[in-house]
């Protein structure tokens, strides 16, 4: 059985890391939502160059996160968050605000119960994570297809198909940081969460707003 300690450093690192996520996606919303009432003026090179800077970054940040203080790290992660609220602006401009906030409540409530089932459930999720993982790479593929065979039949199947993968990613992430041996001041180790499950939540909106702006 595991010691009251440990379960008490991991709850509290768990919680710590969905703060921070919170607060990404609370600046990410915020940005996202103010630049939209003025994407139409900015130049297509430079939210193109916002994309590849977001990128790069996000890359960069897994890397060296150890690395860093952990200032820094944080920093660098609510950075990444504005950044991305900047490239969703576009997507936000799709569906009226009412929609969004929809799309939004609908993507927390998918989160949270992918969420609930990875911290529950005793079945181990990793070869659920290694399919969903490929998932992704074949949900890339199947982007790039849409740009030349146009269908809505099609849209409507990637759509499904990539909540399903990315609902089975938040469960698998979430297992796997509940079963890591932490210590509740590891902010590095919160960081990484953090970004992981920020990344499962934005793809899921991503893909439940494509489902409501085919509407």
């Amino acid at each position: 059985m595991e010691s009251n300690s440990l379960i008490k450093s991991r709850s509290t690192f768990i919680g710590k890391t969905l703060c921070l996520m919170a607060v990404g996606l609370l600046i990410t919303f915020i940005v996202g939502l103010f630049t939209s009432n003025y994407i139409m003026n900015v130049s297509t090179t430079v939210i193109y160059g916002a994309m590849i800077l977001e990128l790069v970054m996000v890359i960069t940040l897994v890397k060296i996160v150890a690395k860093m203080s952990t200032a820094s790290a944080i920093f660098w992660f609510l950075v990444y968050s504005a950044l991305n609220g900047v490239t969703l602006s576009i997507v936000f401009l799709t569906v009226n605000q009412g929609q969004l906030i929809t799309v939004f409540a609908l993507t927390s409530l998918m989160f949270l119960s992918s969420g609930m089932v990875g911290i529950t459930t005793k079945k181990d999720l990793s070869a659920i994570g290694q399919f969903a993982m490929m998932f992704v790479i074949g949900l890339i593929l199947l982007t790039i297809m849409q740009m030349f065979f146009v269908s809505s039949t099609f849209d409507l199947g990637v759509c499904l198909l990539g909540i399903i993968v990315f609902g089975a990613l938040t469960a698998y992430d979430m297992q796997k940081i509940k079963r890591m041996q932490v210590q509740s001041n590891d902010m590095h180790g919160v960081v990484l969460a953090a970004l992981t499950l920020y990344l499962d939540f934005i793809n899921i909106f991503l893909f439940v707003l494509r489902l409501f702006s085919r509407r």
